[in-house]
């Protein structure tokens, strides 16, 4: 048995179909604590958007998490519990099918890497915060090329910037190279933002409209980001905490459908979703 959080947002109509966030606890955590530090609730209030936090499985070490790889986590099929998941969800809630995200911290920002490698087909960017990223078992192969953006501190203690080879955690760089020659990316990394606490690098020119962005946070250490990204989204010109970089990234990056072009806050029919 399998549990998670749910937050609709204010006035939810089962006649308008709504973006669909997941997002993943990190190692020892849980839905109520990662709602608090990601602060997605407070944004799904002010975007009118879907957010689903779920619960890790209990692994070997007694604490919960994500089965990524690593030694001591769950050992359970994660990504058939997220299929399943999306199952319920749409067949419970009126969802937009091209507007389905992820993101996660930690172990679970590992299982937003994985789920990028494997559900592809259904989610349509990815998102994770101070990841872990161990190798995939049976290698990373996803369907299509992939929107790609993590956020990590260069004096995370847990999950090393510069990789951790005891744990097989690659440089968050490599890991970012390897997303870029994934998505068929053209060039090169270019630097786009840099202020006194942040750079922000990204791989453009990737095939099917995909990008791969890194924010690389100036003497952080494992946490969600506090700083704010000084940027042009939405409105205009502003500061923007990580969680609304996310959230604007994933607003960039639909699913790409000939056959479905319904968007979000489309009015539809009911029992025609």
């Amino acid at each position: 048995m399998r549990s998670y959080l749910l937050y609709l947002p204010p006035g939810y109509r089962e006649t308008t179909r709504y973006p669909l966030v997941l997002n993943f606890h990190g190692h020892g955590s849980s839905p109520h604590l990662q709602e608090r530090v990601s602060g997605f609730t407070t944004l799904a209030r002010e975007h009118k958007f879907i957010v689903a936090y779920p619960w890790g499985d209990t692994g070997p070490d007694g604490h919960t998490g994500w089965d990524t790889g690593l030694t001591g986590r769950p050992q359970t099929n994660d990504v058939l519990f997220v299929s399943d998941l999306l199952n319920h969800l749409q067949a419970t809630l009126c969802i937009d099918s091209l507007r389905i995200f992820a993101t996660g911290f930690s172990n679970g920002g590992g299982m937003t890497n994985l789920l990028a490698c494997e559900l592809s087909g259904r989610i349509a960017a990815f998102a994770p915060v101070s990841g872990s990223y161990p190798p995939v078992p049976g290698g990373c192969h996803p369907s299509r090329p992939v929107p790609i953006l993590e956020f990590h501190g260069t004096a995370d203690p847990l999950v090393p910037y510069t990789g951790n080879p005891v744990r097989r955690e690659p440089p968050i760089t490599f890991w970012l190279e390897q997303w870029a020659a994934r998505d068929g990316c053209a060039q090169d990394a270019s630097t786009f933002y840099r202020s006194q606490n942040a750079t922000g690098q990204q791989w453009a020119h990737c095939q099917g409209n995909a990008i791969v962005i890194g924010y690389r946070i100036r003497g952080e250490d494992h946490r969600w980001p506090h700083i704010l990204i000084s940027l042009r989204l939405g409105n205009g010109p502003g500061q923007y905490t990580a969680s609304q970089v996310i959230w604007y990234f994933f607003l960039a990056h639909p699913l790409p459908s000939a056959q479905n072009p319904v968007m979000a806050g489309t009015t539809v029919t009911p029992g025609k979703m």
